[in-house]
C-alpha cells in the first residue's frame, strides 16, 4: 500500500495527500520534521544528502530530516526518520520551532527537535540510500564555509544555522 504525504496551506492545515511521486516541487506545502544534534562541545551534526537525491543532491543539511508520511504526527516522524538515518534509538528529543520554508527548490513547514549527543562519527549507522556522510562542524566554522561556499549547502541552512545555534 503506498503512503501519501499530507499537502498542507500556509496555516499548516492538510489540504489534501499525494504520492511522492506526483508531488508538484513549486506549489505542494508539506510537512517535515528534523532533528538538530549538537554535542557538548559545541559543534553540530551535519549530513551530506545522498547525490542521488531528488532534491539538493549532495549538499550538506541538518543530519537528521525527513517529510511527513500519511498520518503520522511530526514527532513520529522525526524518530523514525533518527532510527533510519543515523541509527538512533532510545534517546528523547526536545521539542523546538516550526519553520516554514519558502522555495525554490521546494515550501514546507519544519517542525524542529534538538538532542545533546557525544558520540564519535562511527557510531552512526548512515541509511545508504540517504546520507552520503555526517561531520561534526562548529558552527563559526560552519558560518566562514557558508558565506564562502554557499553552494555546497541547502538553501535553507544558513536561516536554520540562525534559528537554532546558539
Amino acid at each position: 500500500m503506498e503512503v501519501k504525504v499530507p499537502i498542507v496551506n500556509r496555516q499548516d492545515d492538510i489540504v489534501g495527500y499525494k504520492s511522492r511521486e506526483a508531488l508538484d516541487l513549486e506549489k505542494d506545502i508539506v510537512r517535515s520534521a528534523s532533528l538538530w544534534i549538537t554535542n557538548s562541545r559545541g559543534q553540530v551534526l551535519l549530513a551530506q544528502r545522498k547525490f542521488t537525491k531528488r532534491t539538493d543532491p549532495g549538499k550538506w543539511a541538518e543530519a537528521v530530516g525527513g517529510t511527513v508520511d500519511g498520518e503520522d504526527s511530526y514527532e513520529d516522524t522525526v524518530y523514525r526518520e533518527a532510527d533510519e538515518e543515523l541509527g538512533i534509538r532510545g534517546e528523547r528529543f526536545t521539542l523546538g520551532p516550526k519553520q516554514f520554508v519558502e522555495g525554490p527548490p521546494n515550501s514546507y513547514f519544519v517542525q524542529w527537535y534538538s538532542v545533546e549527543l557525544d558520540w564519535p562519527i562511527e557510531k552512526f549507522s548512515l541509511q545508504q540510500s540517504e546520507v552520503e556522510q555526517v561531520a561534526w562542524w562548529n558552527v563559526e566554522d560552519l558560518l566562514h564555509d557558508m558565506k564562502f561556499h554557499p553552494e555546497k549547502y541547502i538553501t535553507a541552512l544558513p536561516g536554520i544555522v540562525a534559528l537554532l545555534a546558539e
